[in-house]
C-alpha cells in the first residue's frame, strides 16, 4: 500500500534529535524553544513537529496525541497517512528519562551536589543513585494519576514520563498509528517509511549510530524493575510486538 504522507510520533527518551534529522527534508521543524510555534499561526506541514514538542498543551487530549492527530489536525487525510513511531525497551528509556529529568551522572562533586539539590528541592533525602532512583519512580507514578500536568514536578517532567500506550491508543485502547517500529531498527523503517510514502530518500547503514545503551549507567534492582513494569506495563507489550526491521 501506497501513502500521501507520513506522520511521525516522537516518543520522548526515544533518538528524537537523530530521527529530525535523518527525516530531513520531509519533517520540517519549528522553534520549538524560544517562541513555539502554535497551530492557528502556522501552515499544515509544521503541525507534526508543533505536536511533538511538550510546551503545546492539549487540553482534554492531554498524554492523547495520536489521537488528537487523528480526530484534531489530520480528520481529513488520517487514513490516508502512514503514521508511525519507534518504541525504545522500557527499562532503557526509564533509566534515560532519570538521567535526563532528575539525576546527572559525574564525579564525586558532582554527585555531592545532585544529592543535596534533589534533598533541598523535594525534601526528600537522597544519598545514593539507588535510593535517588526510588524517588524518580514515586514521582513518575504520581505524574501518571496528577489531576493537572504541572503536578508533580512540572510539565516537562509529566509529558516525558508519559507511557507510550497513551499516547499511541485512543479512549477504547485501539492503536491509532499504522505501525509501531523498534528504536533498534530506526534506519530501515524511517528507508520503509520514505519508500511507501514514494519518497526518493534512503539512509545509508553508516548514518546513525545507536547510542542508547546503558552500560555504565545505574541498573535497577529487581524491585525497581517490577516497580518499572508496573507503571509502564503496556509499554513492554508495544515494545515485544513492535516490527523490527
Amino acid at each position: 500500500m501506497s501513502y500521501n504522507a507520513f506522520f511521525w510520533l516522537h516518543i520522548k527518551k526515544s533518538a528524537g534529535i537523530s530521527t529530525r534529522q535523518l527525516m530531513q527534508p520531509y519533517y520540517q521543524e519549528v522553534d520549538r524553544i524560544h517562541w513555539p510555534a502554535n497551530f492557528v499561526q502556522s501552515p499544515k506541514e509544521h503541525y507534526n513537529d508543533i505536536l511533538n514538542n511538550y510546551r503545546m498543551l492539549l487540553g482534554e487530549y492531554q498524554f492523547k496525541r495520536s489521537l488528537f492527530a487523528k480526530e484534531v489536525l489530520y480528520r481529513h487525510e488520517w487514513e490516508q497517512m502512514l503514521s508511525f513511531a519507534f518504541a525504545r525497551e522500557p527499562v532503557a528509556r526509564c533509566i534515560s528519562m532519570f538521567y535526563y529529568l532528575y539525576w546527572q551522572g559525574g564525579g564525586i562533586k558532582k554527585f555531592v551536589k545532585n544529592v543535596t539539590r534533589k534533598t533541598l528541592k523535594t525534601r526528600k533525602i537522597h544519598y545514593s543513585t539507588a535510593g535517588a532512583f526510588d524517588h524518580f519512580l514515586d514521582y513518575v507514578a504520581k505524574a501518571q494519576y496528577a489531576k493537572s500536568i504541572y503536578q508533580p514536578l512540572g510539565s516537562h517532567f509529566s509529558t516525558h514520563t508519559n507511557s507510550m500506550w497513551r499516547d499511541v491508543t485512543d479512549d477504547d485502547g485501539n492503536i491509532l498509528l499504522t505501525r509501531i517500529y523498534r528504536l533498534e531498527s530506526l534506519l530501515p523503517a524511517l528507508n520503509e517509511v520514505f519508500e511507501e510514502c514514494g519518497l526518493p530518500k534512503r539512509l545509508l547503514h553508516n548514518q546513525y549510530s545507536n547510542t542508547t545503551t546503558n552500560k555504565g549507567l545505574y541498573q535497577p534492582s529487581k524491585a525497581q524493575r517490577v516497580k518499572i513494569e508496573a507503571l509502564f506495563g503496556k509499554d513492554f507489550e508495544l515494545y515485544e510486538s513492535a516490527i523490527s526491521c
